[in-house]
């Protein structure tokens, strides 16, 4: 894992060297093993390095090749086969890291070759005979890339502090609501006008004519389908079963230790004894908040029934979580609402402290195999969503909007929504548009982020459409975000295994009746029920989130005085509105004044 950033025509020099020195602690934490830059004609590139495929000799980075130079976050789960591939076609790969691989493919194939590459990556080539610039993201969001560009100039890094403040132009202003709505701003929206994130699955190359910057290119080179190829329950079970151990063989593979997050849950359970299959020494860490926090109570069993030693339980403290609360702009970057990033920043602490630099983690199951309470409601919802029945909602909508509030429960508006609107209800996670009374008051409509993906996913029944929507909008703005974040501050590379591209074309390739035949997760569970010989991952889970009752003290009227001057938005008077999930709403808002303050906006 790593850091990556540079500029592309003109720029600076002396100006970009003092942003560099400002910066260099945030590049450094993605990789503290080394850090090299390259200048051409026409760019500069730095990249730091978190050694964990490779040595310090081999793979060093920026990685020149031919007329390419490359810049490289991530890792390659299928390195082997592109290596064979590679090597038919007559190219000598010397070396054991991926960086060269994805070099040489890159030449070979050019763009083509990144829906070739299972794995995470962000990544920029310059071409040096074409004098091109070409930024690249994986398939799913896991690693992160920002630019921003002008007629002049094009500056990228793998965050947002990584670009000069000077071309990321003003505050979004619409980012604000984009943010609150959804707990997140949405790709390829940033905070700021004129900085983008690269979308999942894409590539961008920018050229130069007459000392003009101009996009000559800009493609999703990959789309989620789901295919219906498996209808069958115990197919896909036998399907499943497959891929998740070759998959778990796959993020093991590593020139250093590799650990394991194990919360006791089906996921994470799954991963630790498929894990513990092939390193029966694999170093393994629980979370634990205390009090009602159940997390041992899932975990140990399974731990005491194989005997396994290299094992921890991170208690987590009241003042482990204060200064977690403190340091929540430098580890996001960006404002950000998800309490998990709390418990998610001290695991990986200890995972640093432990001595490890490669962690696999279960992110992506509960998108990929419908493990959300979201699933379940809508489940229980979709025979209602028939469109012959929309004549019927919307009279009893017209007759429940003059209900009172207090007659209502938390979200009796959602029987009353058609399929388009209930979708994008359920993919909100912060204030929802009918909580925002007179907290937000604007005609700016921020829904329309989901109502453009769901265009693409047209013809498909109700379940098919959220799975899609949980793949291309919440997993890579909030999940996998997270992930990077809390993993990148600590100098971790985390690797979420159901996120190899084996297991999600496995879960693509599963009807949806077939996929919640069983239930939430119930192909997961199904796994867990065959495979392991504790039972205690079917307990109910409290979440991975920040376990506490006392928050309210994080966003105080003074906060809340001082984001209505510097937004209009009347923060105290949103949590009032709000009726679950209220915890959520102190932290989005704690995180969206802190991030102002730290802007000195």
């Amino acid at each position: 894992m790593c850091g990556l950033l540079g500029v592309y025509g003109n720029y600076n020099d002396q100006e970009y060297d003092k942003y560099l020195n400002k910066i260099a602690n945030s590049l450094n934490r993605r990789g503290p093993d080394q850090v090299n830059s390259i200048k051409k004609k026409l760019f500069f590139g730095v990249h730091s390095r978190l050694v964990v495929q490779g040595s310090i000799e081999d793979g060093t980075q920026p990685f020149e090749y031919k007329h390419i130079s490359l810049l490289f976050n991530g890792n390659l789960y299928n390195q082997s086969a592109i290596t064979t591939e590679l090597k038919s076609l007559g190219y000598a790969i010397t070396g054991i890291s991926d960086t060269e691989v994805i070099a040489m493919a890159i030449y070979h194939w050019g763009n083509n070759a990144f829906k070739k590459f299972n794995g995470f990556f962000a990544i920029s080539i310059y071409d040096n005979i074409k004098n091109e610039l070409t930024l690249a993201r994986d398939k799913y969001g896991q690693k992160p890339i920002y630019y921003s560009s002008t007629s002049r100039s094009v500056y990228f890094g793998s965050t947002e502090d990584m670009i000069p403040e000077s071309p990321k132009g003003k505050v979004r202003y619409e980012s604000y609501i984009d943010f609150l709505t959804y707990g997140f701003v949405p790709s390829p929206y940033t905070m700021y006008e004129n900085m983008e994130i690269l979308e999942p699955a894409m590539y961008v190359t920018f050229g130069i004519s007459q000392n003009v910057i101009k996009i000559l290119d800009k493609s999703k080179y990959w789309k989620p389908e789901i295919t219906d190829e498996i209808t069958n329950f115990d197919d896909a079970f036998d399907a499943l079963s497959f891929e998740l151990k070759s998959s778990v063989y796959d993020g093991l593979q590593a020139n250093t230790n590799v650990a394991c997050l194990y919360s006791g849950g089906v996921d994470s359970s799954l991963l630790f004894s498929y894990a513990r299959a092939i390193n029966k020494e694999i170093f393994t860490i629980t979370a634990d908040f205390g009090g009602e926090d159940d997390a041992s109570e899932r975990a140990l069993p399974l731990i005491y029934e194989y005997n396994h030693q290299n094992y921890i339980i991170k208690n987590i403290t009241e003042e482990e979580v204060s200064n977690s609360l403190a340091n929540i702009g430098s580890i996001c970057k960006s404002p950000f609402d998800d309490t998990s990033i709390i418990p998610s920043n001290m695991v990986f602490s200890t995972v640093k402290e432990k001595g490890y630099k490669v962690v696999i983690t279960g992110d992506g199951a509960d998108e990929l195999f419908c493990g959300y309470q979201s699933f379940s409601k809508l489940s229980k919802m979709k025979s209602i969503l028939n469109p012959k029945f929309d004549l019927i909602r919307k009279s009893a909508n017209s007759i429940a909007k003059h209900i009172p509030n207090k007659y209502k429960s938390a979200n009796f508006e959602r029987f009353f929504l058609n399929t388009k609107d209930l979708l994008v209800d359920l993919s909100c996670n912060g204030f929802k548009k009918r909580e925002w009374g007179e907290g937000i008051n604007s005609d700016y409509d921020p829904f329309h982020h989901v109502e453009n993906l769901m265009n693409d996913f047209s013809g498909l029944d109700v379940m098919s459409k959220f799975r899609l929507l949980n793949l291309t909008f919440k997993l890579p703005n909030q999940m996998l975000y997270k992930v990077d974040r809390a993993s990148m501050f600590n100098s971790v590379e985390a690797r979420p295994i159901f996120l190899n591209d084996n297991i999600v074309n496995c879960a693509l390739s599963i009807n949806s009746k077939t996929m919640f035949q069983k239930g939430a997760k119930g192909l997961l569970k199904e796994i867990c029920n065959k495979n392991l010989p504790t039972k205690e991952w079917s307990l109910p889970k409290t979440g991975f989130g920040w376990k506490t009752n006392n928050y309210e003290h994080i966003f105080s009227s003074i906060d809340s005085s001082f984001l209505l001057n510097k937004t209009g938005i009347e923060g105290k008077m949103l949590l009032q509105n709000r009726k679950i999930n209220i915890k959520r709403g102190y932290f989005g808002l704690h995180s969206l004044a802190t991030w102002i303050r730290e802007e000195g906006l």
